[in-house]
């Protein structure tokens, strides 16, 4: 840490707080000055969110969700069916548009999770005996039975288990900080807001589980900052917690509106403090050193009056930037009366004092250590099994939201695994690693111009060539011959090698091939590819997007220019064709290779075979692949495109109600005078029925990867593995599909879960749409559906045709893909094309052209 600085503020002093009562959780609740938050809860079912007024009870739910703005302004009514003014609706069409409606909607919904959470007489009775606090809810005791994670703070009272990576002592010091931290929870329950106590109750939890669980991915250093912090008084925790979930910069403390002025004032010296051997959590105004940063901690009009006092004219106008490059200036150039002292003032004396009024003016200034801060880092991630840095990811928002009851989660058994992470090196490891890769994602998002950020995401690759390159060898070495997720138990150790440096390294790689490939450097890219498609551990998924590239290096860039009349050049030609012949080959007879790249990489071993002028006999035949997708029929229609230059973005048209519309709400209006109904769902359709008939094996309980109470979906439900590890479970009720037996679980899935934040499910399609799409839609479509989704759930839950029409008449289902003019089908969308008829599903393909309502423009 660098050395502090000894520095006169004077007599300056700090503005006031804008309030004197802590805000609102981010502003996610809107309580009156009237009104206290109560929590109840007990161990079965999620917390009541009641909002006590002074002279009345009343009951506060979460209002129902409201179609989105796209739905309301669509053909489309709430319900999901089309819907008109009511003088143009058919006869016994009783889904009008009205306010009305959507009241009595919101009632039905409100009564109905009403009665969900006080219909049990022991819950009632539980509530009675409940206190008004949250701290009633931290200090509650919890079955034996119930997972670890679901234990509230306030209840360790047994002692750790002895596990093969944990030792006694160990546990001895977590079960003694768990429960130190309990007790604080519940003495100071009632000191914070309950709002506010979401913060500080969800980052309590995280150290509570991971220290009893995982304490050995942290040093005995690491835990002394841990259990240092967990002795803090329980504002400056909360202090710690929001500061923590800001960006890392200097902020003045006058600006830390989390509570009174003294309380915040008293918590950042308590935070800005060193014990004994333990940095402190925040930096202070002392360790300002650089004096270019500390003149952009001031605000414009600041920054002008500091200006002036220092005689710097010509300030109207000019940007902070400028302003700054002023003063800097100004204070590096010696006057002619300093220059003929005796005792020459230096410069680093005049920065210094400069950095001292800057400071007289921002008041206290706090940081975060940046030590402390990458600790708690480690410390989410080891919890949320996310690497992804605090301020990109939505796990903590999503966790302070189903804490003070705005969104709910599945309920589900929780089986958290210790052994996710191999040891503390690891854990270190692989963050880094995987800041680095996230480092290359930026760069590599920059358009192709800025050719300087691609060269620096290219240095960074090579800068782990060397480890990628022994780590092959590695592989190649320790090779058990059954890494590709092939049984249960290699999926689940598939699974965990993404939280393993080596995973975190391939990212690294795949990224600089990418570099290499913008750079133009086919060479290295090449030798890339071969490395990664010569391990079957790490990023299975993406083993034909290899193939295909590598493919096209040999036919397109490795070429030769100018080969004509070049015998040699003809010749390695001839050599480079043979050896895209081979890849594609080798690519498919690969398991792993998804069925998108299988139908590429099949043409491009046509196109080869070609070049070759190999006779047919001696073409490459394989059961896996045809050349060709069943194509849809066409359906073309018309409408008055809105033309205006100055918006970007897709095509707007003049609805039926006069009201511009997108292409495929346009469709809907003209498939509904065929006599559809219908929504524009896209993919919802497809994944909500997935999602409703699998809940129970979403959610089965798999160690490793329902490792918290705030997912939406298991850990691997992106991966290979979620297929292969619950194989028997999947093929028993897609049998049950196939038999007709779905029905039943879509609409009791949808009542007891309704709300709930799943994976793919749409909660604005109604129960009633979606049992009339799966019963027109059939057992032998639907298991076919939920099959390929199963499967590849991350590479298939898109693509899908973007309207779901149904004729009550003809009792039949349709799936539409609309396309504007020079609009294309993607190779997603054909693969589903070809899915869906080949199931005996209809689909069509509507070419929306500018015309009138019922033809082209003469």
């Amino acid at each position: 840490m660098t050395q502090k600085r000894k520095r006169n503020n004077g007599d300056s002093s700090t503005a006031d707080s804008s309030s004197d009562a802590f805000p609102a959780a981010e502003k996610l609740l809107d309580f009156s000055k009237r009104t206290s938050l109560i929590v109840l809860s007990d161990s079965d079912d999620e917390p009541v969110v009641v909002a006590a007024a002074v002279g009345e009870t009343r009951l506060s739910v979460p209002e129902p969700r409201l179609p989105s703005a796209r739905q309301t302004r669509s053909p489309v009514l709430e319900q999901g069916v089309f819907g008109t003014p009511s003088s143009s609706f058919p006869a016994g069409n009783s889904n009008k548009r009205s306010r009305v409606s959507e009241k009595e909607a919101s009632a039905r919904v409100a009564a109905y999770r009403l009665q969900r959470s006080f219909s049990q007489p022991e819950r009632k009775a539980k509530q009675r005996d409940s206190t008004d606090t949250i701290g009633a809810v931290l200090v509650q005791q919890v079955p034996e039975t119930e997972s670890i994670a679901n234990v509230p703070l306030g209840n360790v009272d047994e002692p750790l288990p002895a596990t093969a990576s944990t030792n006694s002592a160990l546990h001895k010091q977590a079960t003694k900080l768990t429960r130190a931290t309990s007790a604080k929870a519940a003495t100071e329950a009632d000191v914070l807001g309950s709002e506010r106590q979401s913060y500080l109750q969800i980052f309590d939890r995280i150290l509570h589980t991971v220290l009893r669980e995982e304490a050995h991915l942290f040093s005995d250093q690491e835990r002394q900052i841990l259990s240092a912090f967990s002795d803090l008084d329980r504002h400056s925790r909360y202090l710690f917690t929001r500061v923590y979930m800001r960006k890392r910069e200097w902020l003045r403390v006058s600006s830390l509106n989390y509570g009174e002025r003294e309380v915040v004032e008293q918590s950042c010296k308590y935070l800005g403090a060193k014990k004994q051997d333990i940095e402190p959590f925040f930096l202070t105004e002392a360790e300002i050193n650089d004096c270019e940063k500390a003149l952009t901690l001031l605000l414009t009009p600041e920054l002008r009056t500091l200006a002036k006092s220092k005689g710097i004219k010509q300030l109207s106008g000019r940007p902070k930037e400028t302003l700054c490059s002023m003063i800097m200036k100004s204070t590096k150039q010696r006057t002619i009366v300093s220059f003929f002292k005796e005792n020459k003032e230096s410069t680093t004396q005049r920065v210094e004092e400069l950095i001292n009024e800057v400071v007289k003016i921002t008041g206290p200034m706090i940081c975060l250590n940046a030590t402390a801060a990458e600790l708690f880092e480690r410390l989410h991630m080891v919890f949320f099994r996310s690497a992804v840095h605090i301020n990109d990811d939505n796990t903590m928002r999503s966790a302070v939201l189903a804490t003070i009851g705005q969104i709910r989660f599945p309920k589900y058994t929780i089986v958290r695994s210790s052994d996710i992470f191999v040891s503390a090196e690891h854990v270190i490891q692989y963050k880094a690693l995987v800041e680095v890769s996230a480092a290359m994602a930026v760069l590599a998002a920059s358009p192709v111009k800025q050719i300087d950020d691609h060269k620096q995401g290219w240095e960074l690759y090579l800068t782990h060539r060397e480890s990628w390159i022994k780590h092959i060898e590695y592989l190649r070495n320790n090779s058990t011959g059954d890494e590709s997720g092939g049984t249960e138990r290699s999926a689940i150790e598939y699974w965990k090698s993404h939280f393993t440096p080596g995973w975190a390294l391939s990212r690294i790689v795949v990224r600089g091939a990418k570099f290499a490939a913008t750079l133009k450097q086919y060479k290295s890219e090449e030798e890339i590819l071969l490395s990664l498609l010569s391990q079957k551990v790490y990023q299975l998924h993406k083993r034909g997007e290899w193939y295909e590239r590598l493919t096209l290096l040999y036919t397109t860039h490795l070429r030769p220019k100018r080969a004509k009349g070049n015998g040699e050049a003809q010749e390695q030609v001839l050599l480079l064709l043979k050896l895209g012949r081979e890849t594609c080959i080798r690519a498919i007879q690969d398991s792993n290779v998804n069925s998108i790249s299988l139908h590429a990489i099949f043409k491009q071993l046509r196109a080869i075979e070609g070049k070759l002028e190999l006779e047919e006999r001696f073409q490459y035949k394989h059961p896996r692949v045809s050349l060709e997708w069943r194509n849809a029929p066409e359906r073309t229609v018309y409408g008055v495109r809105i033309k205006d230059r100055t918006r970007r973005g897709p095509s707007l048209w003049d609805g039926d109600d006069q009201v511009p519309c997108s292409v495929e709400e346009l469709a809907l209006w003209r498939y509904r005078s065929l006599g559809y109904h219908g929504l524009h769902s896209e993919n919802a359709m497809a994944t909500t029925l997935f999602s409703l008939l699998f809940w129970d094996i979403i959610f089965y309980p798999i160690p490793g990867v329902l490792d918290t109470e705030y997912q939406s979906r298991p850990l691997d439900m992106m991966s290979d593995a979620f297929y292969v590890s619950r194989k028997a479970l999947i093929e028993q009720r897609l049998e049950q599909i196939l038999a007709g037996e779905f029905l039943g679980a879509i609409e009791s899935n949808y009542e007891a879960e309704f709300g709930a934040e799943c994976v793919g499910v749409s909660w604005d399609i109604t129960a009633d749409n979606l049992l009339t799409v799966a019963q027109y839609m059939g057992g032998k479509g639907l298991e076919a559906i939920c099959r390929v989704l199963a499967k590849e759930y991350r590479l298939k839950s898109s693509g899908f045709p973007d309207l779901c029409l149904w004729n009550k008449n003809t009792k039949k289902v349709m799936f539409v893909e609309v396309k504007s003019p020079k609009d294309k089908l993607s190779d997603m969308q054909r693969d589903w094309i070809d899915i869906l008829l080949k199931n005996g599903i209809e689909v069509e393909l509507c070419l929306v052209r500018e015309g009138g309502k019922n033809g082209p423009a003469e």
